[in-house]
């Protein structure tokens, strides 16, 4: 029986499923589903701790491959997303704590914080935190119902990888069309929901106007 097999090796098996399940980018949560059925025989607080420190270690394999990968471009594209982390600072902490807390795909977030070489220190604690809650919330959702961990896991492994590779490919566009200097001053005189705005009315718009226009 699989549940025995994964018993055995008790909370160091928790520790790298959640190791493993994390590693690869776009891997969405199945790695969960092993861990909701070993919180059912084990001790769900060392189960979500293990799989949350696992878990959090194998997603910095993610911003790793961000951070290396924006060497392939020019200079000014380095130095605008080096300036955003000053800007992300406001926000970025909180972003990767609600990302990494929750069944989200998490990479879209979390690579191109390794693109901007945002604060590894700052990244990692609300990657850990984030990680442990999800890692907890699985562990005792198993002592009370299944059905409510299949709502929170989700249905569709195949469909989840796909939105996830689909909003990556996205968000890296949005980085690299930006000019992340001009963004930044913009937002420091007119807030963030006010770019947000402007990024929508443009992108229905022709043209490639100044940011801070």
């Amino acid at each position: 029986m699989i549940l025995t097999v994964l018993q055995s090796y008790g909370y160091l098996g928790t520790f790298i499923l959640g190791l493993l399940g994390n590693a690869i980018p776009f891997l969405p949560v199945p790695y969960l589903i092993p861990i909701f059925l070993l919180s059912s025989v084990l001790n769900p607080l060392w189960v979500g701790i293990s799989v949350g420190i696992g878990a959090s270690l194998g997603k910095c394999v993610s911003y790793l491959i961000g951070r290396g990968g924006v060497r392939a471009f020019g200079e000014k594209k380095q130095r605008e997303l080096e300036s955003v982390s000053t800007l992300l600072g406001k926000y970025g902490v909180l972003a990767v704590f609600i990302f990494t807390a929750l069944p989200l795909p998490d990479d879209i977030i979390v690579i191109p914080f390794g693109m901007m070489k945002y604060s590894f220190k700052k990244f990692f604690t609300a990657l850990l935190l984030g990680k442990l809650v999800l890692g907890l919330i699985v562990a005792y959702t198993a002592s009370y119902s299944f059905e409510i961990a299949k709502m929170f896991l989700g249905e569709s492994a195949i469909i989840t990888t796909a939105a996830s590779v689909i909003f990556m490919i996205l968000m890296i566009i949005i980085i690299f069309k930006i000019d992340w200097i001009e963004a930044a001053e913009f937002i420091d005189r007119n807030g963030v929901w006010a770019y947000i705005r402007m990024l929508i009315k443009r992108t229905f718009k022709k043209g490639n106007g100044k940011t801070g226009e």
